[in-house]
């Protein structure tokens, strides 16, 4: 059976095959978002959750949110997000911002109605959000956690003098500012951030630490209190990954402080990572009898190889694992997603992201003979490519790329242009040397 190759089945987003694609459109800011900044794919509520894929975990968390908010005792009012850098946790942020705030504008949507469903909720109404986001916040100057908050919900006059004073409020300050505000969705992102600017400001001047911490424990107990109300914050699962060994402590106080009322979500799991990626970069993937054509070849291609493949490539279960990466071969994914992502600098979900957003284009115009997208295809010639792999392994890693995979003379292009015409179009020892990078 001859198999189309993906890209005549499958079409990338507009921004990608225009060369317009900006990488920045990964870097989810809910700040921007609520600033009224940030690219038009984060703010535009209907166009965010058209590109969002809902996970397991992301649909569960947005029903227990809103189950709290309504009312329904099913509902938890304190989450806590705890992941590895990129791991999905201000994405869903956004997504619980956006079903909240602009529940008129989603409310249609085949996907919004599904959530609603589920949570056992009618209808968002006159529900009040406010998010602070510790990268925005100013230690110094800015207004502290308890004050941005308050100023969001409409209630800043209640913590006004804690505000200016700079002394966290106590849980009955707190209790008060809710019951004003009324039903609530309170936000908060990056608060390790805001801790370790506040930490270093608060020793060069000479103030006693802890306020924060104080202020969050007081606030995970006044919402777990308060009807109508919901708390959801963010924390790293390492401060390694980011800061030093003071930082890391501080990040075990966060989540030993929040943690007394909270439950965990994980945003993004196991296979869920092939659906979030597809969603993201492509509007159309072709039909469901592809898939299984295409899943079901290579899966009777490795039963054909017996013992040359892993044991594991011969199961059913991997067949399904072909079908629901399509058009990518769940190895590639896999590989930028576990085995890329183990560097403290690659950012996961988001890594992912910004690799295959990078190769796409370049993929698509060139066409190569190939069902699925693997390792083999990755255009390493693309320099915008070559440096997001680079700056995760060392500059050194330039110069071998050049020498032996995508420079003009390098070894796997030479013995390319050695093979018969009709190999020389496959470029197998190019994509043999690319795979194994």
């Amino acid at each position: 059976m001859a198999l189309k190759n993906w890209w005549q089945v499958c079409t990338p987003h507009e921004d990608i095959l225009e060369g317009r694609f900006d990488q920045s459109v990964f870097a989810a800011d809910l700040g921007d978002v609520i600033n009224g900044k940030g690219p038009n794919d984060y703010q535009d509520a209907a166009l965010f959750y058209e590109k969002t894929y809902v996970t397991a975990g992301l649909q569960e968390l947005i029903s227990a949110v809103l189950a709290s908010i309504s009312g329904n005792a099913k509902g938890q009012s304190v989450i806590q997000l705890q992941t590895s850098f990129g791991g999905g946790k201000t994405h869903s942020l956004l997504s619980l911002y956006h079903i909240v705030k602009n529940y008129n504008k989603l409310k249609h949507m085949p996907m919004v109605e599904d959530l609603m469903k589920t949570a056992g909720v009618e209808k968002i109404t006159d529900v009040k959000v406010a998010g602070f986001v510790g990268t925005h916040a100013d230690p110094l100057k800015g207004r502290t956690p308890w004050g941005e908050i308050a100023y969001q919900l409409g209630v800043y006059d209640i913590v006004k003098d804690h505000d200016k004073d700079r002394i966290a409020t106590g849980k009955e300050v707190l209790s008060e500012m809710l019951e004003k505000a009324g039903p609530s969705l309170i936000l908060i992102d990056e608060l390790l951030e805001y801790v370790v600017k506040k930490d270093r400001a608060e020793d060069l001047r000479d103030i006693e630490k802890g306020q924060t911490l104080a202020f969050i424990q007081e606030l995970t107990e006044a919402v777990a209190g308060a009807p109508n109300t919901a708390l959801v914050l963010t924390l790293p699962a390492s401060a390694f990954e980011q800061y030093d060994e003071q930082a890391e402590k501080s990040l075990i106080q966060l989540a030993k402080v929040s943690g007394r009322e909270e439950t965990i979500f994980t945003p993004v799991e196991g296979s869920e990572i092939y659906e979030v990626v597809r969603k993201r970069l492509f509007q159309n993937i072709g039909g469901e009898k592809v898939h299984k054509e295409v899943a079901q070849w290579f899966f009777s291609l490795y039963n054909e190889l017996d013992d040359a493949v892993p044991t594991q490539v011969k199961n059913t279960e991997y067949r399904e694992k072909l079908e629901r990466a399509y058009p990518f071969h769940p190895e590639l994914i896999d590989a930028l997603y576990h085995k890329w992502g183990s560097f403290p600098t690659f950012q996961r979900t988001r890594g992912v992201l910004r690799l295959i957003a990078e190769a796409l284009g370049t993929m698509y115009e060139e066409r190569l003979p190939a069902a699925v997208i693997q390792s083999s295809i990755m255009p390493l010639h693309v320099s915008g490519l070559k440096a997001e792999f680079i700056k995760h392994i060392g500059k050194e890693w330039n110069s071998v790329l050049d020498a032996d995979v995508s420079g003009t003379n390098a070894k796997a292009k030479e013995i390319d242009r050695q093979l018969d015409s009709e190999l020389r179009n496959h470029k197998l020892a190019t994509g043999l040397a690319t795979s194994v990078f």
